[in-house]
């Protein structure tokens, strides 16, 4: 029996027996994880994944040793012992030596019980997150220009003591600003401004329980519910107290200059008071104001009245160490229940994890929200909003300047400032991470969202979901957070992270291949490529409907505008096969996108039938990409045939009975219209064709959306680009 039907044939414990006696060292392939069997004509593919897993695997050792560096049999075993494991170790970066080397730094720091047996999954999306962070004395990232590893920046395998999780305490040491044996410098007295002035009186907002009253019986009526009252309270005089106050300022001024300090604040009366907007308009006051903050903010990092730069990051293993002790945090039964914990599984497949993974908060930061949930079950994802104050960084600050234990960037200094959407989206994101949920921060047009992986208990399946949103839904959503399946990484839309989550309910070992399928097509020659791209896509969405970087991938390979084309047909043709759901609609849209963007960066048809063709096509599949469809007209008609199609278009919209369901529709063709003009060089022809797209409008110039009457959007564009006057104001 030659060897790989002999493995074929083996059990995953004896394969992983054989592998640690040195007798191979290749692995059966997977056996699915609760996913259909892949379908037929696969075999290749099955056949070039393991070359790719064996080669990599081969290639990643064979550096180990030119480095010196030397790792256990039975940890090797261990990887090749699971398929799964095995390939995405090996198979799922262009350079795996980050990955194998940050799974070993881990075991050596928490052990072989918790890294291999208890979160091996958990274990795996911190290795492969890790490997896309910037390390090393460049911070520039374990790749370079080429994804190779950069050689100063792996992950430590030499031997160590384990991992002794310690969360750091408060790093303030306070200078005693009163010295007698040196001279008091500039921030001394500062500071003794502050803390020697006598106490003022400031009003404060606290909630309050009604006064309890009681009946006949003396039984203490019911109290009802908490009640918002305003109070005056005495308290230490803090920086804020002065940049807001003039006869303050005059008083610190006196002060510093009898103290032989030239020093001298000029921040108006109430320019950092809520709902201020003086310094907003006042360029000048604005300056004085950040000067006074960042001489107070100064003062007080220098005598440890707050500390001197923001807590380091944890370490991959310190931060897994963190999150397993909160997963196996003895709460009561009812406790738990009441908290809803975990909120999370800790073993879930690690595609789903590599946003938790991602999180860098410091310890000390995490461990003080984590004990408010413990001892109360508070998990507060919005804070307070403070409007266009918010977008003056310098003067956001100055309205709360005071003695604090967290630096810029915290949480808690969120907490404490306030913001807009960017501050309570990441408010948001951070304490679900915090709470050991996958999250992430996400862009809207003019907005700041959240977003979040979810895991339904009862049916065991994963979703990535949004939160926050405001100017849009899913189709509008960009996340910020690293889409780590393409080798390349970078910021994507959401629902390529919601394939993320559908990918792993289809099948975790599936999902996977598909994984190892792009970085072993992004290995091959390009013409080679060009011309099995077709093939290369129909095989991973039969593994895996949800293979969006074999999809991705494919398509931006595809050689002329009639391939991509096609693979739109056929990606529909297989996901109608799939039966995916209604809802999956906005994936078959973005696939469609990608297609017609591949279009638009071939060289057009220089056939009239073959452009011809093209456009009916594109029309067929409901093309959006605005660009492409002008060069279709143009190419076809000329001049006169782009305008003539963009107003058949305006006429279609205006037929359509979704211009009067909501914004959505409306955003899109105005969205449309400002990139077809843009593909008109002259300003007077620009204008010209506005003006005839006007006239499509006529009588129908506005909308009635839930009874308020607006602007149609695409009207207000086209009379901007027409320079005509913009008529009745928007909602």
């Amino acid at each position: 029996m030659n060897a790989p039907r002999l493995l074929r044939a083996c059990s995953v414990v004896a394969v992983a027996s054989l592998v640690a006696a040195g007798w191979m060292a290749v692995a059966p392939r997977p056996v699915a994880w609760g996913a259909a069997p892949a379908a037929a004509g696969t075999g290749a593919w099955d056949s070039r994944i393991d070359q790719h897993v064996n080669a990599a695997r081969k290639r990643t050792l064979d550096a180990c040793a030119a480095k010196g560096i030397k790792l256990p049999s039975d940890f090797l075993a261990w990887i090749d012992g699971d398929p799964v494991i095995r390939a995405s170790v090996y198979g799922c970066r262009r350079d795996p030596l980050p990955v194998l080397l940050g799974l070993r730094s881990l075991e050596i720091d928490l052990g072989t019980q918790m890294v291999r047996k208890e979160y091996p999954q958990l274990a795996l999306a911190f290795a492969i997150q890790d490997s896309y962070m910037k390390r090393g004395p460049k911070a520039g990232g374990w790749n370079d220009a080429d994804g190779a590893a950069a050689p100063d920046a792996l992950p430590d395998v030499g031997p160590r003591k384990p991992l002794v999780l310690a969360i750091p305490g408060d790093p303030r040491v306070a200078v005693d600003t009163h010295a007698k044996d040196r001279p008091l410098d500039r921030d001394d007295h500062v500071v003794n401004f502050l803390e020697d002035h006598a106490p003022i009186e400031v009003e404060v907002t606290a909630e309050e329980l009604p006064p309890l009253e009681y009946d006949d019986k003396g039984v203490a009526k019911p109290r009802g519910k908490a009640v918002q009252v305003k109070r005056k309270v005495m308290r230490a005089l803090v920086a804020a107290d002065v940049i807001a106050s003039r006869a303050l300022q005059a008083e610190f001024n006196a002060y510093m200059q009898a103290h032989g300090q030239d020093v001298r604040l000029d921040c108006g009366e109430g320019a950092v008071k809520w709902n201020s907007t003086d310094a907003v308009h006042d360029a000048e006051l604005r300056k004085r104001v950040a000067a006074a903050h960042e001489l107070f903010h100064a003062a007080y990092r220098a005598k440890g009245r707050m500390p001197a730069e923001r807590d380091a990051a944890p370490t991959p293993a310190e931060s897994m160490a963190w999150f397993v002790r909160n997963d196996r945090w003895d709460f009561p039964a009812d406790v738990r229940a009441a908290r809803n914990w975990p909120r999370f599984p800790l073993n879930a497949p690690w595609p789903v994890l590599l946003m938790l993974a991602a999180d860098d908060q410091p310890l000390r930061e995490r461990e003080e929200i984590w004990r408010k949930f413990v001892d109360t079950g508070e998990a507060r994802t919005y804070g307070e909003y403070i409007g266009d104050i918010a977008q003056q960084f310098d003067m956001q600050s100055a309205r709360r300047l005071s003695p604090f234990g967290f630096s810029y960037g915290s949480i808690q200094m969120m907490w404490k400032d306030g913001g807009v959407c960017g501050t309570m989206g990441n408010i948001g994101a951070r304490t679900e991470r915090i709470l050991g949920v996958p999250a992430s921060t996400a862009g809207q047009p003019g907005h700041c969202a959240m977003v979040q992986m979810d895991f339904d208990a009862k049916t065991g399946r994963y979703r990535c979901k949004g939160g926050q949103y405001a100017t849009g839904g899913d189709e509008v959503t960009n996340v910020h957070a690293g889409w780590n399946y393409d080798d390349r990484g970078g910021r994507r839309p959401m629902i390529f992270h919601q394939t993320v989550a559908w990918g792993v309910d289809a099948g975790v070992d599936s999902f996977i291949d598909t994984l190892v399928m792009r970085r072993a097509w992004d290995a091959m020659p390009a013409d080679q490529r060009a011309k099995d791209a077709a093939k290369f896509m129909a095989e991973g969405v039969s593994r895996n409907p949800y293979a969006m970087a074999v999809v991705e991938a494919a398509i931006g390979d595809a050689p002329d505008p009639k391939a991509a084309v096609a693979m739109v047909d056929a990606f529909n043709a297989a996901m109608d096969k799939a039966k995916l759901p209604a809802d999956r609609k906005l994936y078959r849209d973005t696939v469609r996108d990608l297609a017609h963007a591949r279009v638009a960066a071939l060289p057009a048809p220089a056939d009239s039938k073959d452009a011809s063709a093209l456009l009916a096509d594109l029309t067929r599949q409901g093309c959006t990409n605005a660009p492409l469809l002008a060069r279709c007209w143009r190419g076809i008609s000329g001049e006169d045939g782009f305008v003539e199609s963009s107003v058949k278009a305006a006429q279609d919209y205006l037929a359509s009975p979704d211009r009067t369901k909501d914004r959505k529709a409306s955003d899109r063709f105005a969205g449309q219209v400002r990139a077809w003009a843009k593909t008109i060089k002259e300003k007077a022809a620009r204008e010209m064709w506005a003006s005839q797209m006007l006239k499509a409008f006529e009588g129908k110039e506005e909308l009635q959306l839930r009874g308020k009457k607006l602007v149609d959007p695409a009207v207000a564009e086209l009379r901007k680009i027409a320079g005509a006057p913009k008529g009745t104001k928007q909602a």
